[in-house]
This record gives structure tokens, sequence and C-alpha cells, in this order.
């Protein structure tokens, strides 16, 4: 019970977050195309917690030109790595990081952590996408590309980093080291 009135209380309450945007920035707004990643974005966070969502091993399950990590470090990864580790940002990571036990039950905990989150990011950026259509087909280009911005930033990122952070724990649980980083370092964990 306390379940379903709580998916109930977050869903009303990002309706009304929606609407409200919408009513008072417009939906052509840059305002507006925010929300409509963020909140979203934020309600499916919840959502998945009192559920208990994952995504199947064969979405999550790393590919062998991930594990490197040298293409998610091509598309800028690390600079959004860095972004969210300093700054207000760094509040939504506070538990991404592995402290200086390297068990191999602390790293399963934290890919477990890095897992649920990349969920929530690839859930919300598919879902803000028939958004984006959405607008583009109603001719409000800056709308549509505002939500695109956003969505990326919001969720496309955060999922890449989640993959190559998990990639990164993986190799440092099978080789004791972690893999090298583009500039020979090695990156610690968000």
């Amino acid at each position: 019970m306390r379940t379903a009135l709580g998916l109930a209380g977050v869903t009303i309450g990002m309706g009304a977050l929606l609407a409200g945007s919408l009513i008072v920035f417009g939906p052509r707004s840059v305002a507006f195309a925010f929300c409509v990643v963020w909140f979203p974005t934020g309600w499916f966070t919840v959502v998945a917690q009192l559920l208990g969502l994952r995504l199947p091993e064969s979405v999550v399950r790393l590919r062998a030109f991930e594990r490197r990590g040298r293409l998610y470090e091509l598309l800028g990864v690390r600079v959004a790595k860095r972004v969210l580790r300093r700054g207000p940002l760094s509040v939504f990571s506070r538990d991404m990081r592995l402290s200086g036990e390297r068990t191999p039950a602390a790293i399963a905990r934290l890919e477990s952590q890095m897992r649920f989150a990349e969920a929530i990011h690839l859930v919300v950026l598919l879902a803000v996408v028939p958004v984006i259509v959405h607008a583009a087909a109603r001719g409000w280009w800056a709308a549509a590309g505002w939500t695109l911005l956003f969505d990326v930033l919001v969720n496309a990122y955060p999922a890449m980093l989640q993959r190559y952070n998990r990639a990164w724990l993986a190799s440092l649980s099978s080789q004791g080291g972690g893999f090298a980083t583009a500039d020979g370092g090695k990156p610690s964990t968000l």
C-alpha cells in the first residue's frame, strides 16, 4: 500500500510540476525544455527505487568496444565526470565513489549503484525522444533543439559515464588495476 501511495504521490507531483511549467513558461521555452527533461528524470528515479526496477542484463552488459573506454573519452565523458564531481551537481553522485576499500563486495555494491543510475538515465533519455519529435513536427525547432541538448546533458552523458566507470570497475576487479585513460592516468569512479 505504501508503494502504491508513493507512486501515486510522485506521479501526481511530477505531473503537476510539468503542467505548471508548461503554463508558466510555454511549450516553446528553454525553461520548459529543461523541465521536460529534469522532472521525469527525478520522477523515474523515485519510481525505479520504489519498484526495484532494473534493466535486463542484455542491455547493461558492456560490449567489447566499451571495455577500453576510448569511445567515451572521445565523446567527452571525462569532462562530464569533472562537472559531476565538483560543485553543486556533486550532490547527485555522493554514493558513486569507490572508497578506500577495494574489496569484491565494495566493487559489486558500486557497480550495482552504477547500473541503477545508468538505467534511470537510459530510460528517460529514450522517453524524452517523443517530446523532441513532437516539437520538431510542430516546427518548434528551438524547443526541439533545447530539449535534445538537455536530454543529452542530463541523461546521455550520465548514462555513458556509468558505462565508462563500470568498464573500469570490471577491469579493476579482474586485473587488480583498472584501464588507463587516454592521458595515461586511471579514472576514479564518479
